[in-house]
C-alpha cells in the first residue's frame, strides 16, 4: 500500500499499515462496503420514508460527512496523525480500508449527478440542480480539511519511531471485536427489512431474480463490493499506465466521469421499457456499483492535497482540478436531466430532451440497418 504524501511537513509516523495486516483483516474489503450499503440503503432509506427530508438532502449529508471522514482517515494513513494508544493505533491500521472500501461506497459522485438532475427536473430549473453540485463539492472541500484537523487534534504530538509498536497487539484485538460488531450490524439490517411480515415480492418483472427486499439488499452489497474494488483499481493501477507524469489526480477524474456515465444506465434502459425499473441487477449496477466506483470523497482529498501540497501553485492547481470535475459533472448532469425529461410523460417542452432523443433514434436506425443486413 502506498501512503499519500503528507501535506504539511514530514510524516511523524511512517510505519506501513500493510506490515501489520493479518489474513483476517483482509475481510475489510468485503465487510466495509457491506456495512456502508446497509447504512445508506436500509437505515438512511428508513429515515427518508419516516420523515419529511428527501433523498437529495440525505445524499448531500452522506457525501459531506464522507469527505470529513476521508480527511480524518487520510491523516492516520499518511502518518500526519500519530497514534497515542491502542484505539488510535487501530485507526491507523484500518485507515486505508476505510477510505478505499467504506467511504467509496458510503459516498457517491454518480449519485450526486443523478440527484441533481432529479432536482432540476422537479423544480424546472437547471440552475438549482447545478447549484446542488457546486454546493456539494465546495462543502466537501471544507469538510475534508475539518476531518484532517480533527485527526491531528486527537493524535499525539510525540513522534514514535519505527521500532515502537507497543500499541499494535491491543489494536488488532480491538479490530477483531469491531469485525464481530459490524457483522451483527449487517445481520440486524436484514432482520429489520423482514420485521413483522413475510418477504413480499415487489411488483414488476422478476428479471432472473425474485424482487424481495433481502435479494435487493444482497445484490446491492455484492455490487457495492465489486464497485469499490473496480473504482480503486481503475484509479490506482489502470489509469497511471496510460496517464503518466500528471500533477493532477487523473484516476479520480476518469472514475467519476466514466462511472458517472454508467450510473445513468438504469434511466437509459427505462427509455426503451419502463419495466426495467424493477430489475434488481440493473438497479444494483447503476446505483451501488457505479456509486461505489465513483470517488466523491477521494476527489475532496485530492483537492486538499493539491492545495496544501504545492506552496506556489496550490490554489491554482486545486482550482483547475475542481473546475475539471465540475465540467464533467455538468455534462453528465445535462445528459441525466435530458433523460429525466424524456421519462416524464407530462413534459411539454418540445426542446427538452431533444439531444438524447436524436441519439436514441440514431442508435435505433443503426440497429435496424444491421438487422436488415443480417436477414439479407
Amino acid at each position: 500500500m502506498l501512503a499519500i504524501p503528507v501535506l504539511d511537513g514530514d510524516a511523524k509516523y511512517t510505519k506501513k499499515s500493510h506490515i501489520y495486516r493479518t489474513p483476517a483483516q483482509r475481510i475489510w474489503a468485503v465487510l466495509l462496503p457491506a456495512v456502508a450499503t446497509c447504512t445508506t440503503d436500509v437505515w438512511f432509506q428508513t429515515a427518508i420514508l419516516s420523515s419529511t427530508i428527501g433523498y437529495d438532502f440525505v445524499l448531500a449529508i452522506a457525501n459531506v460527512s464522507g469527505a470529513f471522514l476521508d480527511g480524518f482517515f487520510a491523516e492516520w494513513e499518511s502518518g500526519g496523525a500519530v497514534p497515542n494508544g491502542s484505539k488510535s493505533e487501530a485507526l491507523h491500521l484500518i485507515s486505508f480500508d476505510m477510505r478505499a472500501s467504506f467511504l467509496s461506497t458510503y459516498t457517491s459522485w454518480a449519485g450526486m449527478v443523478g440527484v441533481a438532475a432529479s432536482i432540476a427536473h422537479s423544480r424546472s430549473s437547471f440552475l438549482i440542480g447545478f447549484g446542488y453540485i457546486i454546493i456539494s463539492i465546495l462543502c466537501a472541500f471544507v469538510a475534508v480539511q475539518l476531518g484532517s484537523d480533527f485527526a491531528k487534534f486527537i493524535a499525539s504530538s510525540a513522534p514514535i519511531t519505527n521500532t515502537s509498536y507497543q500499541f499494535a497487539k491491543k489494536a488488532h484485538y480491538l479490530l477483531r471485536r469491531l469485525i464481530a460488531i459490524l457483522i451483527l450490524y449487517i445481520i440486524a439490517s436484514y432482520i429489520y427489512l423482514d420485521r413483522g411480515s413475510e418477504q413480499d415480492l415487489i411488483e414488476g418483472k422478476q428479471f432472473w431474480i425474485a424482487s424481495t427486499k433481502w435479494n435487493q439488499l444482497s445484490l446491492s452489497i455484492l455490487f457495492a463490493i465489486s464497485g469499490a474494488y473496480a473504482g480503486n483499481k481503475v484509479a490506482d493501477d489502470i489509469t497511471p499506465k496510460f496517464v503518466q507524469s500528471s500533477v493532477f489526480p487523473m484516476g479520480t477524474l476518469i472514475c467519476n466521469a466514466w462511472f458517472g456515465l454508467l450510473g445513468l444506465s438504469l434511466n437509459f434502459m427505462r427509455l426503451s421499457d419502463e419495466s426495467w425499473v424493477d430489475s434488481l441487477p440493473l438497479r444494483a449496477f447503476a446505483l451501488n456499483f457505479c456509486g461505489a466506483a465513483s470517488l466523491f470523497a477521494r476527489h475532496a482529498s485530492d483537492n486538499r492535497q493539491l492545495y496544501y501540497g504545492n506552496k506556489n501553485d496550490g490554489m491554482k492547481l486545486a482550482g483547475i482540478n475542481i473546475a475539471a470535475n465540475i465540467l464533467f459533472a455538468t455534462l453528465l448532469f445535462w445528459v441525466a436531466l435530458e433523460v429525466e425529461i424524456l421519462l416524464n410523460p407530462e413534459a411539454t417542452d418540445k426542446k427538452s430532451g431533444r439531444v438524447v432523443r436524436k441519439l436514441l433514434k440514431i442508435l435505433e436506425s443503426r440497429r435496424e440497418g444491421q438487422n436488415t443486413v443480417s436477414v439479407g
